[in-house]
């Protein structure tokens, strides 16, 4: 494939629909179309990936620990979430049959995240999309524990600012050393105090914020599939749908008094534009979720021994 052709393809996938034409361009540029043999490796569980395939033909196998999880087809992104969580026990991922890929280093991916902000807020969004299918994949309990974390002690009365980054800090784990951008982002939430038996939103409407409980449970119940979970203090709820742009997954109750902050989608990506290493810090945290989700498909098929040898891939030219 040469460039153009590249582009062409790019431009066709869901991740790069309605990006500035120029995002597509600057990625095909950073591309090598790449030939992987029936039974080769993409990526090698127990090494970080540094690349990211763009399958153009043939199919792939992703397998957690030596069992199956996931099969990805043409106009897919495979090694994105081990990459991205920089976890070397990611997943093994292999070719099906005769596979052709465009291949961007993570590198290069990350530097045009960083000059390309809308492009960051797609990938975050399709991210979600995929924790959003994974969960709702899970069973009755969507893969989540079945007790809630103990309280964060919690004053009767407003919280002040530095209370407000000290809770955010606890609750968003993967921001913990991002003092400027808790900062900011505690300007933004709002606190609210919410009786027992209060619907916070229901089923199918759309999702605007993400609500982080400080005190109190939150229910949370969904027909398509049936699940039922509860969610508490370390916990955010209405997240992935929130992240994905999707109607809400399943309506939420206060089962409880609930102590929480609510925190406008948009105002979220404002805080993360402006301090990307919070951005890469929360993408990073996404794809951590996807390996746990793994695991759990994992858990219930048996492992595979993966063929050896493998053919080599091939670098094409174009």
């Amino acid at each position: 494939m040469d460039r153009f052709e590249r582009l062409l393809f790019l431009r066709g996938l869901l991740a790069m629909a309605e990006l500035p034409p120029e995002i597509p361009r600057v990625v095909a540029e950073h591309t090598v179309e790449r030939y992987f043999p029936k039974g080769s490796l993409l990526h090698k569980q127990g090494e970080i990936p540094n690349t990211v395939q763009f399958v153009v033909r043939g199919s792939v196998e992703i397998l957690r620990n030596g069992r199956p999880v996931r099969v990805m087809g043409p106009r897919t992104v495979v090694g994105g979430v081990a990459a991205l969580a920089e976890n070397d026990q990611g997943y093994d991922c292999v070719a099906l049959e005769d596979t052709v890929t465009l291949e961007l280093l993570s590198e290069d991916a990350q530097e045009i995240f960083e000059d390309h902000f809308v492009y960051l807020r797609r990938v975050i969004r399709g991210t979600a999309m995929e924790l959003l299918q994974g969960r709702r994949e899970l069973g009755e309990k969507a893969g989540f524990p079945t007790e809630t974390a103990d309280d964060f002690p919690c004053p009767n009365r407003k919280l002040d600012l530095v209370e407000r980054m000290a809770m955010l800090r606890k609750t968003l784990t993967f921001a913990e050393s991002q003092i400027d951008a808790i900062a900011d982002l505690a300007r933004y939430v709002e606190e609210q105090r919410i009786p027992a038996g209060t619907v916070l939103w229901r089923e199918g409407e759309p999702s605007h914020d993400f609500v982080f409980p400080l005190c109190g449970v939150i229910r949370c119940e969904s027909t398509d599939p049936p699940q039922t979970f509860r969610l508490g203090p370390g916990d955010s709820v209405g997240s992935i749908d929130a992240a994905a742009e999707a109607p809400r997954w399943f309506t939420a109750t206060a089962e409880t008094e609930v102590l929480a902050f609510r925190l406008d989608r948009d105002a979220l990506f404002d805080v993360l534009e402006d301090h990307f290493d919070m951005a890469m810090a929360m993408l990073r945290a996404m794809a951590e979720g996807m390996l746990i989700i793994y695991d759990a498909k994992a858990a219930s098929v048996p492992p595979r021994a993966l063929q050896t040898p493998s053919p080599e891939p091939v670098t094409l030219g174009g």
